[in-house]
């Protein structure tokens, strides 16, 4: 009878319970320092595995400690890196959801070698000065940040999510770009990565899909001596989701060719006004032009696009899978 009353009454489950340390000092080592005085059984900071940033820190004292992690032979160059403009005591003691430890939030989620679906990659410290580093060089870190809307339980659930990109080029901070752009950014990078994207006419949403990408041919013109000149070229996998509205299957596949066109075309826009190179153009092109890139950095120029630099988008798409929907072939 004991035996069925306590498989009738399971036990209430194992609540994780995060600790967050803090300490002063300095400089970075004398903080770390005085925190380890008051930890027993004893910690080692080459356990650490992500390493979260204000934005304070990010303006005023970024290269001192950049400089100092990368001087510490116990920190991995596999720690993850993020930037938060909320308390970070609050983003160490968020936890999964179902209770479960911060290990399973995107705060220790490793840099992916799969593909990710409608989200933003994580950083390696190593991955982030290989590009801060670099001449051209375009580094990202994701942005970290809670929301405490979405999920709901007999007291406020606080969820962990990757909210854009803090953006530095010439190894210099230039700002962030928002979630939407920093996916589609990284949807151009990584060909392993998917994109949902919703097609609208008029504000009025036409289909759905689910798209991957090949990496963006770049096609340099050589008619210009000082800066880059290029166009682009994506070819595109698609998956129709949802169709909302009927047309025919040609005219389906030009919005959506000249939809991702506008897209692209937008972000290129808005990095370059911040002075920011989002899809890596300049990486590429100071290799396969050492002297005009010599010629452009001892001319003082500190950004090397111009507001003519993208000459072109072109987007090819095709649409491989349709979910049951039906298109008549000669409409192809």
């Amino acid at each position: 009878m004991q035996m069925s009353r306590s498989k009738r009454e399971a036990d209430p489950p194992i609540r994780s319970q995060p600790f967050v340390g803090s300490a002063k000092g300095k400089t970075l080592n004398m903080a770390v320092s005085n925190l380890y005085k008051v930890s027993r059984p004893p910690l080692f900071f080459g356990h650490t595995k992500t390493l979260v940033l204000s934005k304070n820190l990010l303006k005023y004292k970024f290269k001192e400690v950049l400089e100092d992690v990368g001087r510490n032979r116990s920190l991995r160059p596999s720690l993850e890196l993020f930037v938060t403009g909320t308390n970070i005591e609050d983003i160490f003691s968020a936890k999964g959801l179902f209770d479960y430890p911060p290990v399973y939030t995107v705060l220790l989620t490793e840099e992916k070698s799969e593909g990710i679906e409608n989200d933003i990659d994580s950083t390696s410290l190593m991955h982030f000065l290989r590009k801060y580093y670099e001449p051209m060089g375009t580094a990202l870190i994701p942005n970290i940040a809670i929301d405490r809307q979405s999920w709901h339980s007999d007291e406020e659930v606080a969820s962990l999510y990757l909210d854009g990109y803090s953006v530095f080029q010439d190894e210099t901070l230039k700002g962030e770009i928002s979630a939407s752009e920093s996916m589609t950014v990284d949807w151009l990078q990584n060909k392993k990565n998917s994109l949902d994207y919703a097609l609208y006419e008029e504000g009025e949403v036409l289909s759905t899909f689910k798209l991957t990408a090949d990496e963006p041919k770049v096609k340099y013109h050589e008619d210009h001596a000082n800066f880059p000149e290029f166009s682009l070229e994506v070819n595109v996998e698609a998956e129709l989701l949802e169709k909302i509205n009927d047309m025919p299957f040609k005219e389906l596949q030009a919005k959506l060719q000249k939809s991702l066109e506008e897209k692209i075309t937008k972000v290129y826009e808005h990095g370059f006004e911040k002075k920011m190179d989002l899809f890596d153009v300049g990486g590429r092109w100071y290799r396969s032009h050492p002297d005009k890139f010599h010629e452009l950095e001892n001319s003082g120029d500190k950004f090397y696009l111009s507001d003519s630099s993208l000459k072109k988008v072109k987007v090819k798409v095709e649409i491989k899978h349709f979910n049951a929907y039906r298109y008549i072939k000669e409409t192809r």
